[in-house]
């Protein structure tokens, strides 16, 4: 576990739901609008990919393999033991009941230049300070909630018949243009750039940045209502596909109003049906990194709700 920075918030929007908290450090580094963390492992620096909105946790099979990890089989997946990163440069273990907080072993072609990626089971039961702006993460202790914050926003839970949660994908509400739209918290929501769209994020072909999605539908109806909102066509990159992605002027969560934000189109069904299987309510999308940059947000698990403050972000 890393070290405890041991302060008490007294100032701006964390003293309310942060008072007499303590904070664990995570090593932790923001690029594009995506949130890494960087653990060292016998004085090696890893990088592993996070997201609120994905499955399993992992490892990269050509990792396990040099450091010469010991594999055991559960089911059809191998699996090894949450390591033992080095103290002052650690990172939280992922919760005992998901796989015995054990990381799946994937194969080197799943990792995309990763050591590892962890998902909603490993932010899950936490509570987390994401401070976009300062590029920090924090997990929090001996966290209150405050369901009068002005800027609190509840956040569902998919649940089983004995109430347990399963995927631990929170889903929270999201104005764009008067109209309120679920949508699923997805740090990790990821558009990769093409020759229409580096030039204007400023990177290279194939950079994975940060984003956030929309359906079809919601797409067509924003285009319509708004021409004057830019659209890149065949500018991001799933698979064999280019889809398109709009630049909305703003959105509004947790009563507070930011923006411009990107947001990748996603096919019909993508978030009504797919991930409506895996969370507490049909969504249109999600809202990603592009969006969150612009904030500094603290999310509860234990109390489902998160906690938003307005910062200053560069577009």
């Amino acid at each position: 576990m890393s070290y405890l920075r041991g302060v008490v918030f007294t100032l701006g929007f964390l003293a309310a739901p942060l008072s007499a908290a303590n904070r664990v450090v995570v090593p932790a580094e923001f690029v594009h609008d995506q949130v890494w963390v960087t653990p060292t492992l016998n004085g090696e620096r890893l990088r592993f990919f996070t997201d609120t909105g994905g499955g399993w946790n992992a490892i990269g099979a050509q990792l396990v393999k040099r450091l010469e990890m010991p594999v055991e089989t559960g089911g059809e997946v191998e699996l090894v033991a949450w390591p033992a990163f080095d103290p002052r440069q650690s990172i939280p273990a992922a919760p005992a009941y998901f796989m015995g907080g054990r990381l799946a072993v994937a194969p080197n072609e799943h990792m995309h230049g990763r050591d590892g990626f962890l998902g909603g089971r490993w932010f899950a039961d936490g509570v987390w300070a994401f401070d976009y702006p300062k590029a920090s993460l924090d997990r929090v202790q001996g966290f209150e909630g405050d369901a009068a914050h002005p800027h609190r926003a509840p956040l569902g839970f998919q649940t089983n018949d004995a109430g347990a949660r399963t995927t631990h994908f929170p889903s929270i509400d999201v104005v764009v243009d008067g109209e309120t739209l679920p949508m699923l918290y997805d740090s990790g929501a990821t558009a990769t750039t093409t020759e229409s769209s580096a030039p204007v994020f400023g990177v290279a072909v194939g950079t994975d940045i940060g984003t956030s999605f929309i359906e079809h539908a919601v797409f067509e109806r924003w285009r319509a209502a708004h021409p004057e909102w830019r659209v890149i066509e065949s500018a991001d990159q799933k698979g064999p596909q280019q889809r398109r992605m709009i630049q909305v002027a703003s959105v509004t969560v947790a009563g507070l109003s930011t923006g411009p934000v990107w947001f990748a189109e996603q096919p019909e069904g993508a978030f009504q049906q797919y991930m409506a299987g895996m969370m507490d309510r049909p969504t249109w999308g999600a809202l990603g990194g592009s969006a969150l940059k612009y904030f500094r947000v603290v999310i509860d698990y234990p109390g489902a709700a998160a906690y938003f403050e307005a910062a200053t972000a560069s577009p």
